[in-house]
């Protein structure tokens, strides 16, 4: 009884509504931007003028909030007369005035949103000037949506308030690791009496996204990890799997449109060979579906499984 029940839990876990971003292995029956600093300069830097510090953060907090209100005057304030913003296409807009003209178009179109800048390095090539690099982190609308963009930051001080000289978005390919930071946090899935549940985390320095998910099924719960991050030799996202009981696998990201898909490869604890093609598609900031098709085990060819529902835990964001 105990082998026919593990087939079925794994067929679940890899095919149904898996780990998220599992590969569909262990499956018994499925399958241009600017560099960050290193740490320990960024460290170093933080000890150099905590006061200035705190009042550039300070700044940015307040263009934040000003962003959130939608309020295109009072985010254009906390700019210089000539401040100049570069987006992730190049376009570049000029002047206080223009730069309120384009917020307040922006906000009368995109109302909602919640904005944040998440500050890796700040530095200060001169006692008036300060560079700001990390991320702006945007949920827009009602689904809230996680959009997350490089930035770049210059600062000037001017008559001791420290105001937007220069702001840029970096353009990316829509395959960072950082596309994926939506998913931080814990989900579920249940299906036919089982439960999977995945936790998302990042690791030190985000380089990489560490999974822990379970499937509990009769009383009996299947464990393992997985890493999310990109393959050195090809720049491209790459999924480990490791199932505790022994299977192993990986999977190539890549996306059409809103939807990642996953071509996954893997070998179950026994030895036996799974291939399969990993659907997820974004509904909101809490939600999306999953899909594993294209599958196979020892290349014979299995169904396709219908979708599932995979929803946040309220309050694990």
């Amino acid at each position: 009884m105990r082998p026919q029940r593990t087939t079925r839990i794994r067929m679940l876990l890899i095919g149904g509504a898996a780990a998220w971003l599992a590969l569909g292995s262990g499956h018994a029956e499925s399958a241009g931007q600017p560099a960050a600093a290193p740490p320990a300069a960024a460290q170093k830097a933080d000890e150099d003028r905590p006061a200035d510090r705190d009042a550039v953060r300070k700044a940015m907090d307040e263009f934040c909030t000003a962003f959130q209100k939608g309020d295109g005057k009072a985010v254009a304030a906390l700019w210089t007369a000539e401040g100049e913003y570069v987006g992730d296409d190049g376009t570049a807009i000029r002047g206080r005035a223009a730069l309120e003209k384009d917020y307040a178009n922006f906000f009368a179109k995109n109302p909602d949103n919640r904005l944040e800048v998440e500050v890796e390095t700040l530095r200060f090539p001169s006692r008036d000037t300060a560079v700001v690099e990390g991320h702006f982190k945007l949920r827009q609308g009602k689904a809230k949506e996680l959009v997350v963009s490089r930035c770049s930051f210059l600062y000037a001080r001017e008559d001791g308030k420290w105001l937007v000289a220069i702001a840029r978005e970096w353009p990316g390919d829509g395959m960072e690791i950082r596309d994926l930071e939506w998913l931080i946090g814990t989900w579920e899935a249940k299906r036919e009496g089982t439960t999977v549940t995945t936790t998302y985390e990042w690791t030190t320095n985000k380089t990489f996204i560490r999974c822990q998910l379970s499937i509990t099924q009769d009383g009996k719960t299947v464990t393992g990890t997985q890493m999310i991050g990109k393959m050195p030799s090809t720049g491209g996202l790459h999924i480990w799997t490791f199932e505790d009981e022994g299977g192993i696998g990986d999977a190539d990201i890549t996306r059409d449109g809103k939807k990642w898909l996953f071509a996954a490869r893997g070998s179950t604890a026994d030895g036996r060979v799974i291939t399969a093609t990993n659907v997820m598609t974004p509904v909101d900031a809490d939600s999306f579906l999953w899909q594993t098709v294209e599958r196979t085990a020892d290349g014979e060819p299995l169904p396709d499984l219908v979708p599932i529902a995979v929803t946040r835990v309220k309050g694990k964001r």
